[in-house]
């Protein structure tokens, strides 16, 4: 009977370890959930959650500008395949460019809609929305709220994005902005 009692108990210990972890998660509003997630079954699981948490970090820093996000999800080495013009590589391109979007829309969410986690790579869809409260260049603020798509796939090594290949739709941005028509 003794023994019975503490399988239970460890079950049920085991159960708030992991109930309480998911109430923080989801009380962390500043680490986007993904909506749809996919792993390669061939990936162990301290693998496939090293990747996720990379991932996520990533993400995290997208969604909050924060830069503890990135340290914590990026690679020191990071190289940004899809670098446009003006921006410096590296990290000093991540934050260069949430600084710079986040003048224009301060309240800008990143949304992680599909996750794909296989091999050494990570694909990623996201929905960004926000307020453009504040100028774009020479374009003064609308107030109008923004919404569009990106998709990335982020290469991971020992636990942190190295590298990237990002694509996100601009148009759609600057034509909610009145920027172009």
């Amino acid at each position: 009977m003794r023994n019975r009692i503490i399988k239970i108990s460890a079950s049920v210990f085991s159960f708030l370890i992991l109930f309480n972890a998911s109430i923080a998660q989801i009380k962390n509003t500043e680490i986007p959930v993904p909506k749809s997630t996919s792993v390669d079954v061939s990936l162990s699981k301290q693998d496939a959650d090293e990747m996720m948490h990379a991932g996520l970090m990533f993400y995290a820093f997208w969604n909050t500008g924060k830069e503890v996000y990135l340290h914590e999800g990026v690679a020191d080495n990071f190289f940004d395949n899809t670098l446009p013009n003006g921006r410096p590589q590296g990290f000093k391109g991540l934050l260069f460019a949430s600084n710079n979007f986040r003048k224009a829309v301060p309240d800008l969410r990143c949304s992680v809609e599909d996750f794909i986690i296989t091999k050494d790579k990570i694909t990623c869809r996201q929905i960004y929305t926000g307020h453009n409260t504040g100028a774009f260049g020479d374009h003064p603020a609308t107030g109008k709220a923004v919404k569009f798509f990106a998709i990335d796939i982020l290469h991971v090594r020992n636990g942190k994005v190295f590298e990237d290949w990002h694509l996100e739709d601009n148009l759609t941005f600057l034509q909610q902005i009145g920027v172009v028509k």
